[in-house]
């Protein structure tokens, strides 16, 4: 024992000796193993996930939002010093969201939430409601300013916001998955606005209808703006997408959409947000609902942008003539007399949509070709022809187009009409002028709907 003793005690004393580094890691007498591994280099500018909950002090489900409103996204480092099977986040954007205010704002709503249900595992229903009354709340301007300094940086992050936007005014509130009825409501609500600015400036440039929704191209300050918007059926949730961290995306593209529509609006000379008439609105009129106070209002800008189409068209005739047939000239003269071209596409017609049609993407479509009126079918009461909101009813002598998808046979044919398909309002719009009726008539089978993108 003794002997076993003075070894053990021998092998203390050894390496007792041994030199440490004061800034970590072990010094056994050369440069190369001085330094711990994981803390020089590029694969210390990288922390693991589980390392900035620690930083933070945030549960997962908290981390992922704020990484989502703060445009915070896992990188792919080159060496994994923690092992390939971990998500690793830059150590600058951590550093960057310890500053963040809503930091604060979730601790607040931690806080909250454990003495609201303290009160109601007390039954103390009064105290809870005054409680609940001074919940804290927060705002993302600041991060809306800060993600987007410029409106150009703005419009080339449209494309996402609106396509989400159309994908939850299609879609119901559900309690079981939290989708909360203000979340739904004001998203419908902001992509009516969005639509409704598209249809006064006549920004859309493409359409196509396809197995997944309409897709839209509109041409907003110099640059195309692409969303898709589903078809207006009955939505089964999957259960394995998490909704969670998709409200967590609309929450930012709301706040955001709504700078956007402002500046829009401004530029147009506007007010926003538009008034809404309560009768359409109820009725699910849609963007009829903001069309009242917008066709007064929108007036004197339709005959400047008439005037500015004619300007337009005169800089680019000036342009090929000081400049030849230079291709920079060539292509701005075929590009404005393409969008004039989609302009007035429907220009002078009258077009009526019975029930059976999907009204939302072709009214949409017609009123940026330029029809004045149209009219609907779609929530019409029991003996009557024409839906509320409706131009003008079935019946109507002044129609130059219904839009019907029923066999032949099925409906009355009155003279001074043409009966279409929907698809001829697509294909047209695309091609910038109305083709033939022939082979879009009811009963037939149409041409291919090719996509124009």
């Amino acid at each position: 024992r003794y002997c076993a003793f003075v070894q053990f005690d021998s092998m203390a004393k050894r390496k007792s000796k041994v030199k440490r580094n004061p800034k970590g890691g072990v010094k056994k007498g050369d440069k190369i193993h001085g330094q711990k591994k994981g803390k020089k280099g590029e694969a210390a500018a990288y922390i693991t996930r589980a390392q900035a909950l620690a930083k933070l002090q945030l549960p997962l489900a908290d981390f992922r939002k704020l990484c989502i409103l703060k445009g915070i996204y896992p990188r792919d480092p080159k060496k994994k010093a923690q092992g390939n099977d971990k998500t690793y986040y830059h150590h600058k954007d951590i550093a960057f969201l310890r500053h963040e205010p809503l930091l604060n704002k979730f601790f607040e709503l931690k806080t909250f939430m454990k003495k609201f249900k303290r009160l109601m595992g007390r039954r103390e229903i009064k105290s809870a409601r005054r409680l609940e009354e001074r919940k804290p709340k927060y705002t993302l301007h600041h991060l809306v300013r800060e993600r987007y300094p410029s409106f150009d940086d703005a419009i080339r992050d449209l494309d996402d916001a609106v396509s989400m936007l159309a994908l939850f005014q299609s879609l119901s509130a559900d309690q079981a998955r939290d989708i909360p009825v203000d979340a739904i409501t004001e998203a419908t609500q902001l992509y009516q606005e969005f639509q409704l600015y598209v249809i006064r400036a006549q920004a859309l440039r493409k359409v196509f209808a396809s197995i997944k929704g309409y897709y839209f191209q509109a041409e907003i300050g110099g640059q195309s703006v692409t969303w898709l918007a589903p078809h207006q059926f009955a939505q089964d949730l999957p259960a394995e997408v998490d909704f969670r961290v998709m409200l967590t995306f609309l929450e930012f593209y709301r706040a955001m959409v709504k700078f956007v529509n402002f500046r829009l609006y401004s530029d147009l000379g506007l007010a926003y947000p538009p008034r809404r008439d309560v009768k359409l609105d109820s009725s699910s009129a849609d963007v009829a609902a903001l069309e009242v106070e917008m066709r007064e209002a929108g007036k004197a800008q339709q005959l400047q942008s008439e005037q500015t189409e004619k300007d337009n068209a005169d800089v680019a005739t000036g342009v090929l003539a000081d400049f030849g047939d230079q291709s920079e000239a060539v292509a701005m003269q075929q590009k404005l007399a393409e969008s004039n071209r989609m302009k007035t596409t429907f220009r002078g017609l009258r077009v009526f949509v019975n029930r059976e049609v999907p009204l939302r993407p072709l009214y949409f479509v017609l009123l940026c070709g330029g029809v004045a009126e149209v009219g609907w079918e779609r929530g019409a009461s029991a003996g009557e022809s024409a839906g509320l909101g409706s131009a003008f009813p079935v019946d109507g002598e002044a129609i130059t187009h219904q839009i019907v998808d029923r066999p032949v046979g099925s409906f009355d044919v009155r003279p001074g009409r043409e009966y279409v398909q929907p698809q001829w309002i697509f294909d047209s719009f695309n091609i910038g002028c109305q083709l033939p009726i022939a082979p879009y008539a009811p009963g037939r089978t149409p041409p291919p709907h090719l996509s124009p993108f």
